[in-house]
């Protein structure tokens, strides 16, 4: 049985250790997919920010184009047909230096321009300073194609280059939107690979750093600042964020696991308890109810002989009627049991403590055999208890038994009384056998009896667990102190 039980235990404790391996292996696959999603993730995110604030630059630098093109003292527009030309021709000259000029046609301006037309001189503007941005800016160039204009341009490009403090709100409107929530930094360089992981920077890609690929400023006219990337120091909140759900549901499996291999057990320790116990008790009755019958079967036997004297037949009838008496007390004993758990039913009267432990003790002492050593104080202001008289004595006879039959040669029983606000308090102190420390919280089981190789004191282990039920009948407490070799104190706790 104990081999089959410590078999069960390991494969249990196998069972729960292969279960978290698995749950950890697993886990740790799904982080590390969780981070190279989020290190593609904010990859896209970066490049999207990037274009999105080059593209915000793009319109800044258009508009400012528009709003110089319409500036007479800077610019004079013109348009012309001319021969072999299908569109109107617009000239853009530099007002100070009409041979720094430029000129452009296009389909979405047919007409001729009009000295007081401000409105299509303005269409004319926009269209050139469109034009500029997809042929120029967007290709991140400056063509002169008037000095004027091309200074002008190429100053507003400078003015307007690339700024971390201008990405970085929109970066972090992008990562909201996605929503990542994670910490960043930039790193600009002089030189940097734009196949992300080829050239490493220095101080960048330590453990736990998610770096983005890097991307080109084109700041020409600042040679230190020609790269950025993206870098998260620690991802590894968001990313146990987005892994919660996979988190808490390992985590509760793991729990389930470990609390059904628990309860599995403690029910398998629970059955294999009461099997001890009750094999205990069945040993115990076999033999209690073996002596009586071997008794009165050794009467009758003697009775049946013819030469039994007189004063002999009524040795052996009384010793049959004793041990008949015997046999019926034991088995309302057993019968007692079968209705054990049924409430108690109480009738409360006053009930004098003095004089009922002295009778209990007189009673014992006659069937002890052994002398008995008793002293009773009480330090309250009250000698009378309100309880159910039968099962007041009952509760004491069980607990004062008990330190009469684990006592040695010599009985020592001192019982104290005091009160506070709601009890009155009964310490029951021996100096018998004690109890072990590991046997206490199971003193109270019905049938519970401390395992002992021999036991010399013969019972059922139902004495301790019939006074418990007198005290909550009465809404009160027991409590046990002992130690082994020492002694044994039973508290009786009996409210006012």
């Amino acid at each position: 049985m104990v081999k089959n039980i410590r078999l069960l235990l390991t494969i249990c404790l196998l069972a729960i250790a292969g279960v978290i391996v698995l749950q950890f292996y697993w886990i740790k696959n799904y982080y590390r997919t969780s981070l190279y999603n989020f290190e593609r993730e904010v990859n896209l995110v970066f490049e999207d920010a990037v274009r999105e604030e080059f593209r915000v630059r793009c319109d800044t630098i258009e508009q400012l184009l528009t709003e110089q093109l319409m500036d007479t003292a800077a610019f004079t527009i013109r348009s012309r047909s001319m021969p072999g030309v299908k569109y109107f021709v617009h000239h853009i000259y530099n007002a100070k230096d009409k041979k720094d000029h430029t000129s452009f046609s296009t389909a979405s301006l047919p007409d001729s321009l009009t000295a007081a037309d401000t409105t299509y001189k303005k269409k004319i503007a926009q269209q050139y300073a469109h034009n500029l941005r997809t042929e120029d800016l967007e290709n991140h160039v400056v063509y002169f194609r008037t000095q004027s204009l091309g200074h002008f341009t190429q100053d507003k490009v400078k003015a307007y280059g690339f700024d971390t403090t201008r990405l970085r709100p929109v970066l972090q409107q992008h990562l909201t939107q996605q929503h990542i929530d994670a910490r960043f930094r930039f790193h600009i360089a002089e030189t940097d690979s734009l196949s992300h992981y080829i050239q490493k920077p220095e101080g960048l890609f330590k453990k736990g750093m998610v770096v983005t690929k890097a991307l080109p400023t084109y700041k020409w006219w600042a040679p230190k600042d020609q790269y950025v990337r993206a870098v998260f120091d620690n991802p590894v909140g968001y990313v146990f964020t987005q892994m919660k759900w996979v988190l808490g549901g390992s985590l509760l499996l793991v729990v389930l696991v470990a609390l059904s291999t628990w309860l599995l057990l403690k029910a398998l320790f629970y059955e294999k308890r009461l099997a001890v116990i009750k094999n205990d008790f069945v040993n115990n009755i076999t033999h209690e109810l073996k002596t009586p019958v071997a008794t009165i079967a050794a009467a009758i036997e003697a009775l049946q002989d013819k030469d039994t004297s007189k004063a002999q037949q009524s040795r052996y009838l009384e010793h049959a009627e004793n041990e008949t008496a015997r046999l019926a007390g034991l088995i309302d004993h057993i019968l007692y049991i079968s209705v054990y758990d049924k409430t108690l039913s109480l009738q409360r009267d006053k009930v004098e403590v003095a004089a009922t432990l002295q009778a209990i003790i007189e009673r014992l002492q006659i069937a002890a055999g052994k002398p008995i050593n008793y002293q009773f104080s009480n330090s309250s202001n009250t000698g009378v208890v309100s309880a159910d008289p039968e099962l007041f004595n009952q509760a004491l006879t069980n607990v004062l038994d008990n330190a009469v039959k684990y006592s040695g040669a010599e009985v020592n029983i001192h019982i104290t009384c005091y009160t506070d606000d709601k009890y009155f308090y009964m310490h029951c102190n021996d100096t018998g056998e004690g109890i072990a420390a590991d046997a206490i919280p199971y003193v109270f089981d019905k049938f519970y009896r401390e395992p002992k190789p021999h036991h010399a004191v013969k019972g059922y282990g139902l004495g301790l667990n019939y006074v418990l039920q007198i005290m909550k009948a009465h809404q009160g407490a027991i409590d046990i102190k002992s130690k082994k070799g020492v002694g044994t104190t039973v508290i009786l706790s009996w409210p006012l």
